[in-house]
């Protein structure tokens, strides 16, 4: 894409999305998070920045602040950033940025893994995504992460799929408490049910030798990967053996198939450390934020 790019601004209800899902369908860089449907469930409405007949493509979610709509990102979107039929540059994508609308006065932006953490004029850290193939058979997975030294120890956890969304949404809250705001809280019910409802998306549970809930993720599997959108475990638990447990029922249920795990952790260092130990592999992306500047200072 080195040509000079025709970049306009789209609100919602302009936007083709059987040519914007196309797009993310045959970008490199296509990811479950920017797809139609996707930002539907997540946003409270969502504009995007479009190039050359939907050659290249970066959509801005847009949630809802003091009645008012400000493009902001929720937890559950790990990558965003330009989706394009052709490579994309750091000058493409910095194009892109510049393009977002000055009324915009603060957001954060995640991009994706083949967007260019070389940035000109935003301040921008870097985040991680962990994946790992699933190709091999659970017990090889199993062996390799010397799952058995950290199973084997303490309580009985047993993993159910298909846990009802009210208790899925009790434990979030449970863990969660006040710092989860209630447009993420809604955000979730609507990505779960629409997920669930179309048979792509599971609950998976940990519970405790006395039937109490104490460990959960979300999945989604969709175009050769399955995501793990959220995974947490209760702070009164071994939560390293939790998040080991649920790996181990990943293993079996999609053993020998060429698909590739990917979680985001969060910054939870407890389910990086068993991660790392599953072999998964970590690939930096950038997260973009344009913040107010304080003498010419960001």
């Amino acid at each position: 894409m080195s040509k000079q790019l025709n970049i306009s601004y789209v609100v919602n209800e302009k936007i083709d999305f059987r040519k914007w899902d196309s797009c993310i369908n045959k970008s490199a860089n296509g990811t479950l998070y920017a797809y139609s449907w996707f930002l539907d469930s997540t946003c409270d409405g969502w504009d995007a920045l479009i190039s050359d007949h939907y050659e290249a493509v970066m959509p801005l979610p847009l949630n809802k602040r003091n009645g008012k709509l400000r493009l902001s990102v929720l937890s559950l979107i790990t990558q965003l950033g330009v989706f394009s039929t052709k490579p994309v540059s750091k000058a493409v994508l910095n194009e892109f940025l510049n393009k977002i609308p000055g009324k915009y006065k603060r957001w954060e932006m995640p991009l994706n893994v083949l967007n260019s953490r070389d940035i000109d004029g935003f301040y921008h850290y870097d985040a991680y995504v962990y994946s790992k193939d699933l190709i091999y058979a659970a017990a090889v997975q199993e062996k390799m992460a010397n799952a058995s030294l950290l199973t084997s120890r303490g309580d009985d956890m047993t993993v159910s799929r298909g846990v009802q969304l009210a208790v899925i949404i009790n434990f979030v809250l449970r863990m969660y408490g006040r710092k989860i705001k209630q447009t993420e809280i809604l955000a979730l019910r609507r990505l779960l049910s629409f997920s669930s409802r179309f048979g792509f998306g599971n609950a998976y549970g940990v519970y405790s030798s006395t039937n109490n809930i104490i460990g959960l993720t979300y999945a989604i599997r969709f175009h050769h990967r399955v995501y793990m959108l959220f995974s947490l475990a209760d702070n009164t638990v071994d939560r390293k053996k939790v998040f080991q447990v649920i790996l181990n029922r990943f293993y079996k249920d999609f053993e020998k198939q060429d698909l590739v795990l990917e979680c985001s952790a969060r910054g939870d260092e407890e389910l990086i450390e068993v991660l790392n130990a599953n072999g998964f592999s970590s690939t930096p992306y950038a997260v973009v934020k344009k913040r107010r500047k304080i003498l010419g200072l960001w």
